[in-house]
């Protein structure tokens, strides 16, 4: 595979942490003192940004870790309700600028462009080729890099499901900052594995180590108030309903070692938080 080099909690840098799960001949570590779930010993930097590139991890038996996922309008639904439930008033307001980072085949975007108030701009970014070539032929505003390329600033910058990708988030909190108008925004989705105690209650594949990191609603909220956000808006969804199990079931029976749950059982759920820069 490549070089893998051990690493210090990434949101308060202890040392000290606990085995939470393995797989894919990957470790994902507890830290003992706030809680964030990491993978550790974990792939070096340029390795993780190739990878992202180019949609998938080659694992040490040989296999390939196929993360392009595919395009769902079913998202824009989804979408659009939290976005109307995190902005009450978006539709009311001013136009603004809006930057989605990690943007994927474009749903999030979409959703943003039929919500927003008209005059409003949004653009997506995203470093995997095959998405953005996609989210193209859509006709998307969606271009192929990473945020350090970007110079243009923003009213809100959301991270849909980005926050497990990152290699370095209180950096990527930095960057961001930079972008934003004074009082500007930050929307971030993720999902709470590392309120859930134990592996066993999350109903699915970690997906290692496409995934770098878990955080709860306290982790994340920690990260963003370190770097100079206050959270003003926070929701949370399910995400085990009978489709997922269902698909969950399908997986199991063809091999694939993923945890078997009934509907609505899990602790595990979406989290949305909005913050805000501090004066």
């Amino acid at each position: 595979m490549t070089n893998l080099e051990d690493i210090d909690c990434p949101l308060c840098e202890s040392t000290s942490h606990n085995l939470w799960a393995a797989e894919s001949g990957f470790n994902c570590v507890r830290c003992d003192d706030c809680g964030l779930l990491y993978v550790n010993p974990r792939p070096n930097v340029a390795y993780i940004e190739e990878s992202v590139k180019m949609g998938g991890h080659i694992l040490e038996d040989g296999e390939r870790l196929n993360t392009k996922t595919r395009r769902t309008s079913a998202k824009q639904r989804q979408f659009k309700k939290a976005i109307r439930q995190l902005f009450p008033d978006s539709e009311n307001s001013h136009s603004i600028c809006w930057l989605d980072v990690g943007a994927g085949y474009g749903e999030f975007v979409q959703a943003l462009q039929s919500v927003l108030p008209t005059g409003s701009v949004v653009e997506g970014l995203e470093p995997m080729i095959h998405k953005v070539e996609r989210a193209k032929e859509l006709g998307l505003p969606i271009k192929q890099a990473f945020l350090s390329d970007v110079t243009n600033q923003y009213h809100v910058i959301s991270i849909i499901d980005v926050f497990s990708h990152l290699s370095d988030f209180p950096g990527f909190l930095a960057n961001v900052k930079s972008l934003l108008y004074p009082s500007g925004e930050i929307i971030v989705k993720t999902g709470n594995a590392a309120d859930i105690g134990a592996r066993s209650n999350f109903p699915g594949p970690l997906n290692l180590p496409d995934h770098l990191m878990f955080g709860g609603v306290t982790q994340v909220t920690r990260f963003l108030e370190n770097a100079g956000f206050t959270v003003i808006a926070a929701q949370s969804d399910r995400i085990d309903g009978v489709w997922y199990s269902l698909k969950n079931l399908i997986k199991y029976l063809t091999g694939r070692p993923v945890p078997l749950s009934m509907p609505y059982t899990s602790p595990t759920k979406t989290i949305w938080l909005r913050a805000r820069l501090k004066n």
